[in-house]
């Protein structure tokens, strides 16, 4: 098993975590802008769960999960009727579904890159599987998880994931926000 403190690139003091939650969550916001109703939340939460403190990543998929539905709601015009809020809902309860599984994923007594990979695929896996389960309940479109556009999420989740990454990574080589090397374990 993965020490926290082994996680290279990772906030090395509580301040510096709550700027990536800020982050994490204003990125939220533009991709919400970008792509509406396949804001990626995954990569958005398995990016949290190997950077952030647990605590700090529950708070960023909340914020994010929450600034998705400000941006849909007040911007996008998404209909005010009770289906739509249900699907937001399900939506928020599918980010944290994706985070508590990219979490368990840490776990894996493999090398850094094959846990985070780990973390983002038990991530979508986990979010997929939640809104495929809520369309027994909820109104859906026939094509809503055909292969086309579940291979779309996964393409929209795997590039937003690959830009965070790179974007810690950038933070951690001018040295700001991240540390060089890793440093002691977060609570």
């Amino acid at each position: 098993m993965l020490e926290r403190n082994q996680f290279p690139l990772r906030p090395v003091l509580p301040g510096f975590a709550v700027a990536w939650v800020v982050i994490i969550s204003g990125a939220s916001v533009v991709l919400s802008l970008l792509f509406a109703c396949v804001t990626p939340f995954v990569a958005l939460a398995a990016v949290s769960a190997v950077i952030l403190p647990r605590r700090m990543a529950v708070t960023a998929v909340l914020l994010a999960w929450l600034a998705n539905q400000m941006v849909g709601y007040f911007v996008l015009g998404y209909p005010q009727t009770w289906d739509s809020y249900a699907w937001g809902l399900a939506i928020g309860i599918a980010a944290f579904a994706s985070l508590a599984a990219a979490l368990g994923m840490l776990r894996l007594t493999a090398g850094l890159s094959v846990t985070a990979v780990g973390a983002f695929m038990a991530g979508f896996v986990a979010y997929e599987g939640v809104l495929f389960a809520a369309t027994a309940v909820l109104p859906s479109g026939e094509g809503a998880f055909s292969a086309s556009v579940v291979a779309n999420v996964l393409l929209i989740n795997s590039l937003a994931a690959i830009g965070l990454i790179c974007l810690h990574a950038g933070a951690a080589a001018s040295r700001a926000l991240v540390a060089r090397q890793p440093g002691p374990a977060l609570p």
